[in-house]
């Protein structure tokens, strides 16, 4: 923890010194409000790949692209071209690298790249994550309602351990530049309701529902990619 804060302190006191340098004219000439969102996009993109947090990773990068797209000559693709490779190669890696399985107690103290949250929960779960990755197993007889929020983000969330007594439920959720996937017993039936822009909802697998479970998917998706994987 130490060493952490060392090098998290010399880093923004390297980060002032470049602010002062660039004003003077020793670098790339931009504004000092570009200086200060590269150093912090610079730290959440250390922050990300020590972390191996993919969507932390790619949209800091993209947002390093689009605040330097003159000086590098690139501006034919940005922003929203970057932005969306951003948006598929977090959703692809993430994919490819949080492979989909339950972890035990043992993998869970060693996993230091995603936040797993396996607890008991009430009727209502509330999950928030940004720049990063969560997993969150939900674990309740009385499941009524989920407000989950991702922000440049890889969102897990598994609800085969969970009941509907009342046979109705509702998803909130509020997804901007993240991957979220949604792990879903087949015997529950899925209405989306959420309102996409530049995102796209996707099923895996066959549900086995008659109807008497129904959950209801509401709120937004910008930039973002929602899965639903019924086991």
């Amino acid at each position: 923890m130490k060493t952490k804060k060392i090098f998290w302190g010399l880093f923004f006191i390297l980060g002032a010194v470049f602010v002062l340098v660039n004003q003077l004219g020793g670098f790339v000439s931009v504004g000092p409000w570009s200086i200060v969102l590269t150093i912090l996009f610079v730290a959440i993109l250390i922050d990300s790949l020590v972390k191996v947090a993919f969507p932390g990773i790619f949209f800091s990068v993209a947002f390093l692209c689009i605040i330097y797209a003159e000086p590098l000559h690139i501006t034919a693709i940005t922003p929203w071209t970057v932005l969306g490779a951003a948006l598929l190669a977090s959703i692809g890696f993430s994919m490819l690298f949080h492979p989909k399985h339950r972890y035990s107690y043992s993998s869970i103290q060693n996993n230091e790249n995603m936040e797993i949250i396996d607890v008991e929960d009430s009727e209502v779960i509330t999950m928030d994550t940004s720049f990063g990755g969560s997993v969150k197993y939900v674990n309740t007889d009385q499941f009524k309602k989920a407000n989950l929020r991702a922000s440049f983000a890889g969102l897990k969330v598994y609800f085969d351990n969970a009941a509907i007594p009342e046979g109705r439920a509702v998803i909130q959720m509020e997804a901007s530049f993240s991957g979220v996937e949604l792990f879903i017993p087949k015997e529950w039936q899925i209405i989306n309701n959420v309102n996409m822009s530049f995102a796209g909802l996707e099923e895996k697998n066959h549900n086995q529902s008659d109807g008497s479970i129904q959950v209801t998917l509401v709120g937004s998706a910008k930039f973002a990619g929602i899965t639903v994987i019924y086991v």
